[in-house]
């Protein structure tokens, strides 16, 4: 049985949902490829431009599968890198928004770090609890969440494993929205809807231009972009917006 499960919202979004409530949507090697098997698919479906990924139950995900650490040597896990799997969701070309329903933990905040838009429930609570047991965040903590709300909360986190609540992870920038629990996924479809309405290769080019932001230098980045931006002027669908556009002005 799969631990992902795919569903069509409309024909241009679909929503992944982690489905190992039971033990909190743990980042198992079964539900990792299961999950990287769903991207594959989503991703070779051209008529899918945006997708949800949130977790069933009272989890988005509690983290690495602890029980799979535990059983592995020091000599598998550095030659068969786990977390190396995780990675797949952080290339995915398209724009994913992360509906957060409850607790993302450890891994589970970091696999929310690989998403573009996070949008909580108020319910959610947030944290990287690894100090906890004498581990340190090994799937981006410690590199993505710096990025993204400043090393001193990141230190903050990391350091002490403390959780924040959802008003806590807004006020730092970890996300984009806090809504009520049962409108959690209906405001997810909502914001999925605006971007939907836009060219999928656009919308490619912008989540590449602004990841490569965390990358390269200001001059190299500017290049990237302008090398973007020309490119769109050569799309059929550029020339009818701008058509469309120019006509209301006559």
């Amino acid at each position: 049985m799969s631990l992902v499960l795919i569903e069509s919202i409309t024909r241009e979004i679909s929503r992944i949902t982690l489905n190992n409530p039971k033990r909190l949507n743990v980042l198992s090697k079964q539900l990792i490829a299961d999950l990287n098997m769903a991207l594959d698919t989503l991703e070779a479906d051209d008529q899918v431009k945006c997708v949800i990924l949130t977790g069933a139950g009272k989890a988005f995900s509690a983290g690495a599968d602890l029980a799979e650490v535990q059983s592995t040597t020091l000599k598998d896990i550095k030659e068969n890198d786990f977390i190396e799997d995780w990675q797949r969701l952080a290339a995915f070309s398209k724009p994913v928004i992360a509906a957060v329903n409850g607790y993302a933990f450890g891994g589970g905040l970091e696999l929310a770090l690989m998403t573009d838009i996070i949008i909580a429930s108020n319910t959610a609570q947030f944290g990287q609890p690894e100090i906890k047991l004498s581990l340190l965040p090994g799937g981006g903590g410690t590199q993505r969440l710096t990025r993204l709300i400043g090393k001193i909360n990141t230190m903050n986190l990391c350091l002490t494993g403390e959780s924040i609540s959802a008003d806590k992870a807004f006020t730092l920038g970890l996300l984009n929205k806090v809504v009520n629990e049962d409108e959690l996924i209906s405001a997810s479809i909502q914001l999925a809807e605006m971007i939907t309405s836009h060219s999928l290769p656009q919308l490619k080019m912008i989540k590449q231009a602004i990841k490569a932001a965390d990358e390269l230098p200001l001059k190299d980045g500017m290049k990237l972009e302008r090398s973007f931006f020309y490119k769109t002027f050569e799309s059929p669908e550029s020339r009818k917006a701008i058509n469309a556009f120019l006509s209301k002005e006559r």
